[in-house]
Protein backbone atom coordinates (compact mmCIF):
# COMPACT_ATOMS: atom_id res chain seq x y z
CA UNK A 1 0.00 0.00 0.00
CA UNK A 2 2.67 2.15 0.61
CA UNK A 3 4.29 1.83 -2.68
CA UNK A 4 0.89 2.39 -3.95
CA UNK A 5 0.27 5.85 -2.22
CA UNK A 6 3.80 7.10 -3.34
CA UNK A 7 3.02 6.46 -7.03
CA UNK A 8 -0.02 7.97 -6.71
CA UNK A 9 1.34 11.00 -5.59
CA UNK A 10 3.73 11.00 -8.20
CA UNK A 11 1.14 11.00 -10.54
CA UNK A 12 -0.75 13.93 -8.95
CA UNK A 13 2.64 16.00 -9.07
CA UNK A 14 3.06 15.87 -12.99
CA UNK A 15 -0.42 16.37 -12.85
CA UNK A 16 -0.17 19.53 -11.35
CA UNK A 17 3.73 20.12 -13.32
CA UNK A 18 1.61 19.63 -16.25
CA UNK A 19 -1.26 21.93 -15.45
CA UNK A 20 0.18 24.74 -14.21
CA UNK A 21 2.75 25.72 -16.80
CA UNK A 22 -0.08 24.75 -19.96
CA UNK A 23 -1.91 27.51 -18.08
CA UNK A 24 1.68 29.76 -17.16
CA UNK A 25 -0.21 30.59 -13.72
CA UNK A 26 3.08 30.15 -11.95
CA UNK A 27 6.44 29.17 -12.22
CA UNK A 28 7.75 25.72 -11.29
CA UNK A 29 9.54 25.45 -7.85
CA UNK A 30 10.99 23.08 -5.98
CA UNK A 31 8.86 23.97 -2.98
CA UNK A 32 5.56 23.80 -4.86
CA UNK A 33 6.17 20.60 -6.25
CA UNK A 34 6.83 19.14 -2.65
CA UNK A 35 3.77 20.65 -2.23
CA UNK A 36 1.91 18.91 -4.54
CA UNK A 37 4.00 15.80 -3.77
CA UNK A 38 2.00 16.13 0.15
CA UNK A 39 -1.06 16.86 -1.36
CA UNK A 40 -1.19 14.01 -3.40
CA UNK A 41 -0.22 11.81 -0.34
CA UNK A 42 -3.48 12.98 1.42
CA UNK A 43 -5.60 11.81 -2.02
CA UNK A 44 -3.76 8.80 -2.07
CA UNK A 45 -5.02 7.81 1.35
CA UNK A 46 -8.10 9.22 1.38
CA UNK A 47 -8.78 6.86 -1.84
CA UNK A 48 -7.19 3.74 0.06
CA UNK A 49 -9.85 4.11 2.69
CA UNK A 50 -12.40 5.32 1.17
CA UNK A 51 -12.79 2.82 -2.01
CA UNK A 52 -12.53 -0.47 -0.61
CA UNK A 53 -15.82 0.61 1.45
CA UNK A 54 -17.64 0.50 -1.86
CA UNK A 55 -18.95 -2.88 -4.28
CA UNK A 56 -18.36 -1.05 -7.58
CA UNK A 57 -16.73 -1.98 -10.54
CA UNK A 58 -13.80 -0.27 -11.79
CA UNK A 59 -15.22 1.46 -14.63
CA UNK A 60 -17.91 3.11 -12.13
CA UNK A 61 -15.28 3.56 -10.00
CA UNK A 62 -13.37 5.91 -12.08
CA UNK A 63 -16.40 7.65 -12.88
CA UNK A 64 -17.55 8.52 -9.70
CA UNK A 65 -13.96 9.26 -8.57
CA UNK A 66 -13.83 11.76 -11.79
CA UNK A 67 -17.04 13.59 -10.98
CA UNK A 68 -16.18 13.84 -7.16
CA UNK A 69 -12.51 15.38 -8.03
CA UNK A 70 -13.94 17.77 -11.00
CA UNK A 71 -16.43 19.06 -8.88
CA UNK A 72 -15.22 19.32 -5.63
CA UNK A 73 -11.42 19.57 -5.85
CA UNK A 74 -11.69 21.74 -9.45
CA UNK A 75 -14.91 23.61 -10.57
CA UNK A 76 -16.06 24.19 -7.14
CA UNK A 77 -12.65 26.10 -6.45
CA UNK A 78 -12.11 27.63 -9.64
CA UNK A 79 -15.39 29.60 -9.40
CA UNK A 80 -14.75 30.88 -5.77
CA UNK A 81 -11.03 32.19 -6.99
CA UNK A 82 -12.88 33.43 -10.34
CA UNK A 83 -14.62 35.72 -8.00
CA UNK A 84 -12.67 36.02 -4.73
CA UNK A 85 -9.35 36.57 -6.62
CA UNK A 86 -7.40 37.94 -9.66
CA UNK A 87 -5.79 34.20 -10.18
CA UNK A 88 -8.08 33.58 -13.01
CA UNK A 89 -9.75 36.99 -13.80
CA UNK A 90 -9.46 36.71 -17.56
CA UNK A 91 -12.14 34.40 -18.95
CA UNK A 92 -9.91 32.58 -21.46
CA UNK A 93 -7.67 31.33 -18.90
CA UNK A 94 -10.52 30.10 -16.81
CA UNK A 95 -12.08 28.64 -19.55
CA UNK A 96 -8.76 26.79 -20.26
CA UNK A 97 -8.43 25.73 -16.34
CA UNK A 98 -11.70 23.61 -16.64
CA UNK A 99 -11.17 22.00 -19.94
CA UNK A 100 -7.50 21.24 -18.21
CA UNK A 101 -9.49 20.23 -14.72
CA UNK A 102 -11.47 17.65 -16.37
CA UNK A 103 -8.54 16.10 -18.00
CA UNK A 104 -6.05 16.12 -15.09
CA UNK A 105 -9.04 14.66 -12.50
CA UNK A 106 -9.71 12.15 -15.17
CA UNK A 107 -6.41 10.77 -14.88
CA UNK A 108 -6.63 10.91 -11.23
CA UNK A 109 -9.72 8.47 -11.30
CA UNK A 110 -7.62 6.48 -13.30
CA UNK A 111 -4.89 6.00 -11.35
CA UNK A 112 -7.25 5.91 -8.04
CA UNK A 113 -9.34 3.21 -9.28
CA UNK A 114 -6.49 1.00 -10.56
CA UNK A 115 -3.90 1.59 -7.55
CA UNK A 116 -6.92 1.43 -4.53
CA UNK A 117 -9.55 -1.31 -5.62
CA UNK A 118 -8.66 -4.21 -3.47
CA UNK A 119 -10.74 -6.32 -5.45
CA UNK A 120 -12.85 -6.76 -8.48
CA UNK A 121 -16.65 -5.79 -7.67
CA UNK A 122 -19.50 -6.29 -9.75
CA UNK A 123 -22.31 -3.32 -8.65
CA UNK A 124 -22.42 -0.45 -11.09
CA UNK A 125 -22.92 3.13 -10.17
CA UNK A 126 -26.67 3.00 -11.53
CA UNK A 127 -28.04 0.19 -9.80
CA UNK A 128 -26.22 1.57 -6.21
CA UNK A 129 -28.13 4.87 -7.19
CA UNK A 130 -31.44 3.48 -8.23
CA UNK A 131 -31.53 0.93 -5.34
CA UNK A 132 -30.87 3.73 -2.68
CA UNK A 133 -33.87 6.16 -4.48
CA UNK A 134 -35.80 3.34 -4.14
CA UNK A 135 -36.01 3.90 -0.51
CA UNK A 136 -38.23 7.21 -0.43
CA UNK A 137 -40.70 8.16 -2.71
CA UNK A 138 -40.11 11.09 -4.70
CA UNK A 139 -41.68 13.89 -2.76
CA UNK A 140 -39.75 13.15 0.54
CA UNK A 141 -36.50 13.31 -2.24
CA UNK A 142 -37.54 16.36 -3.07
CA UNK A 143 -37.76 18.43 -0.17
CA UNK A 144 -34.68 16.66 1.33
CA UNK A 145 -32.34 17.49 -1.69
CA UNK A 146 -33.83 21.17 -1.44
CA UNK A 147 -32.98 21.46 2.25
CA UNK A 148 -29.54 19.99 1.21
CA UNK A 149 -28.65 22.09 -1.16
CA UNK A 150 -29.92 25.09 1.00
CA UNK A 151 -28.08 24.38 4.06
CA UNK A 152 -24.69 24.40 2.94
CA UNK A 153 -24.70 28.66 2.14
CA UNK A 154 -25.61 29.17 6.42
CA UNK A 155 -22.84 26.95 7.19
CA UNK A 156 -20.65 28.45 4.87
CA UNK A 157 -21.11 31.90 6.57
CA UNK A 158 -20.96 30.75 9.87
CA UNK A 159 -18.16 29.70 9.98
CA UNK A 160 -16.96 32.39 7.33
CA UNK A 161 -17.77 34.66 9.82
CA UNK A 162 -15.89 33.21 12.73
CA UNK A 163 -12.65 33.52 10.61
CA UNK A 164 -13.88 36.88 9.18
CA UNK A 165 -11.60 39.42 11.36
CA UNK A 166 -8.27 37.11 10.89
CA UNK A 167 -8.86 37.35 6.58
CA UNK A 168 -10.43 40.63 6.22
CA UNK A 169 -7.24 42.82 5.92
CA UNK A 170 -5.61 40.51 3.27
CA UNK A 171 -8.99 40.88 0.97
CA UNK A 172 -8.95 44.35 2.09
CA UNK A 173 -5.24 44.90 0.46
CA UNK A 174 -5.44 44.95 -3.41
CA UNK A 175 -1.38 43.82 -2.87
CA UNK A 176 -2.60 40.38 -2.35
CA UNK A 177 -5.02 40.36 -5.23
CA UNK A 178 -7.70 38.99 -3.03
CA UNK A 179 -11.08 40.53 -2.82
CA UNK A 180 -14.53 40.05 -1.74
CA UNK A 181 -17.78 40.36 -4.16
CA UNK A 182 -21.04 41.55 -3.13
CA UNK A 183 -23.90 39.13 -1.10
CA UNK A 184 -25.69 39.11 -4.53
CA UNK A 185 -22.38 37.18 -5.77
CA UNK A 186 -21.94 35.31 -3.04
CA UNK A 187 -25.15 33.90 -2.01
CA UNK A 188 -26.26 32.46 -5.51
CA UNK A 189 -23.18 31.31 -5.65
CA UNK A 190 -23.11 29.22 -2.68
CA UNK A 191 -27.04 28.03 -3.22
CA UNK A 192 -25.12 26.73 -7.09
CA UNK A 193 -22.37 25.05 -4.61
CA UNK A 194 -24.42 23.58 -2.15
CA UNK A 195 -26.72 22.07 -4.86
CA UNK A 196 -23.65 20.50 -6.78
CA UNK A 197 -22.16 19.33 -3.76
CA UNK A 198 -25.37 17.00 -2.84
CA UNK A 199 -25.59 15.98 -6.89
CA UNK A 200 -21.68 14.31 -6.23
CA UNK A 201 -21.84 13.08 -2.58
CA UNK A 202 -25.41 11.20 -3.56
CA UNK A 203 -23.54 8.61 -5.45
CA UNK A 204 -20.95 8.38 -2.51
CA UNK A 205 -23.53 7.98 -0.32
CA UNK A 206 -25.40 5.06 -2.63
CA UNK A 207 -22.20 3.44 -2.91
CA UNK A 208 -20.65 3.58 0.64
CA UNK A 209 -21.32 0.29 2.35
CA UNK A 210 -21.28 1.70 6.10
CA UNK A 211 -22.45 3.11 9.36
CA UNK A 212 -24.31 6.29 9.22
CA UNK A 213 -20.78 7.55 11.30
CA UNK A 214 -18.65 6.33 9.30
CA UNK A 215 -20.62 7.71 6.12
CA UNK A 216 -20.14 11.47 7.87
CA UNK A 217 -16.41 10.93 8.02
CA UNK A 218 -16.65 9.81 4.26
CA UNK A 219 -18.14 12.97 3.21
CA UNK A 220 -16.61 15.27 5.54
CA UNK A 221 -13.29 13.79 4.53
CA UNK A 222 -14.29 13.89 0.52
CA UNK A 223 -15.64 17.38 1.17
CA UNK A 224 -12.04 18.31 3.21
CA UNK A 225 -9.07 16.96 1.41
CA UNK A 226 -9.62 17.37 -2.19
CA UNK A 227 -11.79 20.06 -1.33
CA UNK A 228 -10.23 22.21 0.93
CA UNK A 229 -6.68 20.64 2.35
CA UNK A 230 -4.91 19.76 -1.38
CA UNK A 231 -5.95 22.85 -3.15
CA UNK A 232 -4.83 25.21 -0.40
CA UNK A 233 -1.19 23.66 0.50
CA UNK A 234 -0.60 23.32 -3.29
CA UNK A 235 -1.66 26.99 -3.87
CA UNK A 236 1.26 29.09 -3.42
CA UNK A 237 0.18 32.55 -5.13
CA UNK A 238 -2.29 32.94 -1.50
CA UNK A 239 -1.17 34.83 1.18
CA UNK A 240 0.44 32.13 3.80
CA UNK A 241 -1.40 34.22 6.72
CA UNK A 242 -4.78 33.16 5.50
CA UNK A 243 -4.01 29.73 4.99
CA UNK A 244 -4.53 28.36 8.49
CA UNK A 245 -8.13 30.11 9.20
CA UNK A 246 -9.36 29.04 5.50
CA UNK A 247 -8.37 25.65 5.99
CA UNK A 248 -9.60 25.64 10.07
CA UNK A 249 -12.76 27.40 8.15
CA UNK A 250 -13.95 24.52 5.88
CA UNK A 251 -12.63 21.78 8.23
CA UNK A 252 -15.89 23.02 10.06
CA UNK A 253 -17.71 23.56 7.01
CA UNK A 254 -16.72 19.88 5.59
CA UNK A 255 -17.83 18.43 9.20
CA UNK A 256 -21.12 20.20 9.76
CA UNK A 257 -22.55 19.80 6.38
CA UNK A 258 -21.30 16.19 6.08
CA UNK A 259 -23.51 15.31 9.04
CA UNK A 260 -26.51 17.11 7.57
CA UNK A 261 -25.98 15.12 4.13
CA UNK A 262 -25.75 12.07 5.81
CA UNK A 263 -28.48 12.58 8.20
CA UNK A 264 -30.63 14.21 5.10
CA UNK A 265 -29.75 11.64 2.43
CA UNK A 266 -28.39 8.58 3.83
CA UNK A 267 -29.90 4.95 3.82
CA UNK A 268 -33.06 4.45 6.00
CA UNK A 269 -31.44 0.93 7.54
CA UNK A 270 -28.35 3.01 8.77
Amino acid sequence: MFVRVLVFALGFVFLQIGRESLLRIGQLQLTGTAWNFVGGIFLAILFAWMLPKTRLKRFDLIVLVWLVLFVVQQFSNLVEAYFFTSLYSAVPVFVSAIFLSLLTTLVEGIMAAALFLPKIHDRSLVSELSSHFKERSPAPWAWRIVVSSVAYFPIYFIFGALIGPFILPYYMNPSFGLKIPSFAVIIPLEFLRGFLYVLVLLPIIAAVQSSRRTLVAVLASVLYVPGALVPLIVQTSLPSGIVPFHLAEILGDSIAYGAVIAYLLGRKSR
